[in-house]
């Protein structure tokens, strides 16, 4: 079995033992707060991810592509990095604070937004290690370290709860998470960065290369920070025209978005210097066939996802938040559908990102243009639904102009021929979920699961191939 295809599977096992216990903490959670709290919470959040999000100026893809490339020049992009990042996370820092020491008088949000940019600055000196591990695709260690941090995020949100604490403690996990993969990528990291010496590099400090590195990964710059600001504007957009009680219902429901969006951020890490070393080779035959089968397997997880999240909205924002959150329910039905469409261009954007960065770059600068007009048009008159609708937009144009792009530029690639089948097995699914949308999920569930498989089995999608890669994740050890 491929590497890329084993680091998928690790990682994404790790991510699944973690949200079994994030959605069982976050259950809790949203029952504890209620939705005022916990709209301050997630503004709190989505702040910091704000700059946490570009804190590496979009340089860590720049530099784990580099590294891919050039496995001999691995230690000197590192120093490279680690110096750039101990810099501009300090400076982003101060302008964190100084903007919410000027937005957001309330107490509570400001030391925790405070506290929360302690762990952006942690996270930050971590990227150039994680860069590592992503160019040599260790990643069974980073799936590692990505369990034991929801370990620590639930364990602070129950300790929060049981002491009755509130948003400035749980804020605290961010610094958590920052200082505990500090430390195990340092270890971890050895392996590929023999005889590092931190303080030795920093005092190599050489604005001239940093200036070089910029220069260069400024397209993977801005192309994470548009990312970031249409994925998390909308809550803070929607804390600034609606109050913090309508924030707590739609991070309800952005919170089952974020809960799935765990398996395209895997699926990306792991394809984005697998793609990026096939394309230094100029094998496009390669990239062809796996962009085929990764398209595949994730349309025919989106597509029921999307189906049954949208008829039983109602009854997983009661399972999720409790029936206190029943005004999210309509936003969920709606909102469902961007993952989904995440789900289904991922393995392009992987590719585009890689070898497209200025195009992307455009595209989504454009789509940060879209997505704040309509928040700003449309959430004062239709509230919250609108922005979950704007979310859906923007991930479909996203999506639309990085297929046409891939197509155009790199490889063609099927993609209509291997959707209907999968979509007819959902439509099936919905069909049967329908009328027994107002039934417990323990048989709605199950039942949809059921219904379709059975109907993507029936329709022949599943090939001899896919039937071979499940069985060599399970019953076959990694041949590498």
């Amino acid at each position: 079995m491929s590497q890329v295809s084993k680091n998928i599977f690790w990682l994404s096992i790790s991510r699944v033992l973690a949200l079994v216990l994030l959605f069982v903490a976050y259950t809790q959670l949203f029952r504890y707060l209620g939705p005022y709290a916990s709209g301050q919470y997630q503004l709190i959040l989505s702040y910091v991810l704000l700059f946490s999000t570009v804190v590496d100026f979009g340089i860590q893809q720049f530099i784990t592509k580099k590294m891919s490339e050039n496995p001999g020049e691995t230690q000197e992009y590192f120093y490279e990095f680690f110096s750039f990042e101990v810099v501009v996370a300090l400076l982003l820092y101060v302008l964190l604070v100084l903007i919410a020491f000027l937005r957001y008088p309330d107490p509570a949000v400001f030391y925790g937004i405070c506290l929360a940019g302690l762990g952006m600055v942690a996270n930050a000196l971590t990227y150039p290690y994680l860069a590592v591990m992503a160019a040599f695709q260790d990643l069974r260690k980073v799936a590692w370290i990505n369990f034991l941090n929801s370990c620590v995020n639930v364990s602070i949100i129950f300790a929060a709860i049981f002491l009755h604490r509130h948003i400035v403690f749980l804020a605290s996990v961010q610094l958590c998470f920052g200082l505990l993969d500090l430390v195990l990528y340092r270890i971890y990291a050895a392996k590929h960065l023999p005889r590092l010496k931190i303080l030795g590099g920093l005092k190599l400090l050489d604005f001239h290369l940093i200036k070089n590195v910029i220069k260069q990964g400024w397209p993977f710059a801005l192309l994470v920070g548009f990312s970031a600001i249409y994925n998390r504007v909308d809550v803070v957009l929607i804390s600034l025209m609606k109050g913090y009680v309508q924030t707590g219902y739609y991070t309800a429901a952005y919170k089952i978005f974020d809960l799935l969006g765990f398996f395209p951020s895997v699926v990306s890490y792991t394809l984005f210097p697998f793609f990026a070393g096939l394309m230094a080779k100029s094998a496009l035959s390669e990239v062809r066939e796996n962009l085929e089968k990764y398209l595949r397997l994730m349309m025919a997880a989106a597509l029921p996802m999307a189906a049954g999240g949208m008829v039983l909205s109602a009854k997983l924002i009661a399972l999720v938040a409790g029936p206190e959150y029943a005004p999210a329910a309509p936003v969920l039905s709606v909102l469902i559908w961007a993952p989904a469409i995440l789900f289904m261009y991922i393995p392009v954007n992987s590719l585009v990102i890689s070898q497209l960065t200025k195009k992307a770059v455009v595209i989504t600068g454009a789509n940060v243009v879209v997505n704040i007009a309509g928040n700003l048009l449309l959430i004062p008159r239709f509230g919250i639904q609108a922005a979950a609708a704007m979310t859906v937009v923007s991930e479909s144009l996203q999506g639309l102009f990085y297929f046409y792009f891939v197509r155009r530029k790199i490889t063609d690639f099927r993609f209509v021929s291997n959707f209907f089948k999968p979509a007819a097995a959902a439509l099936a699914m919905g069909l049967v979920l329908w009328p027994l949308r107002t039934h417990s999920l323990a048989l709605t569930l199950p039942l949809g699961a059921g219904v379709y498989s059975l109907a993507l089995l029936a329709t022949g999608f599943a090939s001899k191939e896919d039937i071979r890669t499940v069985k060599k994740l399970f019953f076959k050890k990694d041949a590498a």
